[in-house]
């Protein structure tokens, strides 16, 4: 790989660390990177989940005080971030990620599309959104499923499963955004985590980007997480959902 290609992907790392703690999607920032420095899609898609790795450690680290009271929440849904991160590892394994890919636009739009719409719902539903601290609520098992296909997702390709995340809690745990975001990058963690384990047999990593992209994501992850957390509400809400869609249109577009 030429020197160009490995300061692209420091770059693309950082940038993608910060957005996946801010809101999720680095994915499409470091893949693209990882292609025009020469990578095979496949390979770029395994190395990037393991290299990403730390950023989505950095963003839960800035996030720590919003996770004070969610042990109980995270300890309820975690297992099941493991099953879906396992089973998406093995998934991506397994087959091609062409066929996949193909949908993921719509995913992420459809995800954005349920993020707008939470506020309405949770008004119709008699609930302030992004208002008071339930710290007894889980979820419940629609949660939990749900923690299950988000982490297939998010091990097989991962672009957006930020957003999906945020909008699922956003409809199923009354919280407030900024917990939510903490709840996500942790369990986020965890999902990426798990097939980071199964994905690192694979002969196609790149383990000299891996390292790269570790400390690249540290830093992005960190600075995100410290930016998003100091910022309204709505105005983070607006920025989720500009992202996913650009995340989508990009796709669409590629």
């Amino acid at each position: 790989m030429e020197p160009i290609g490995w300061a692209l992907i420091a770059l693309a790392s950082v940038g993608g660390g910060a957005i996946n703690a801010a809101a999720g999607g680095g994915t499409l920032i470091t893949f693209p990177a990882m292609l025009a420095a020469g990578m095979s899609p496949l390979a770029a898609n395994m190395t990037s989940s393991i290299g990403m790795l730390m950023g989505t450690l950095g963003g839960a680290w800035s996030y720590r005080s919003e996770l004070r009271h969610q042990r109980r929440r995270f300890l309820a849904n975690a297992p099941f971030g493991v099953i879906g991160g396992a089973l998406g590892a093995v998934l991506l394994l397994l087959t091609p990620s062409d066929s996949f890919t193909a949908i993921v636009p719509w995913l992420v739009l459809g995800a954005a599309a349920l993020f707008a719409a939470q506020p309405l719902i949770a008004k119709r539903l008699g609930r302030a959104p992004d208002s008071g601290f339930d710290t007894v609520s889980t979820g419940g098992w629609a949660t939990k499923v749900s923690f299950v296909l988000v982490g297939i997702y998010g091990s097989y390709f991962g672009a957006g499963v930020g957003v999906m995340m945020l909008a699922m809690l956003g409809l199923l745990i009354h919280d407030s955004l900024q917990h939510h975001n903490a709840l996500k990058n942790v369990l986020a963690a965890v999902v990426n985590g798990t097939g980071a384990i199964i994905l690192a047999f694979s002969p196609l990593i790149h383990w000299g980007v891996v390292l790269v992209m570790l400390a690249g994501s540290l830093a992005g992850g960190i600075a995100g997480g410290w930016l998003s957390r100091r910022v309204p509400s709505w105005a983070l809400r607006v920025v989720v959902i500009a992202f996913a869609i650009g995340v989508a249109l990009t796709m669409l577009l590629a």
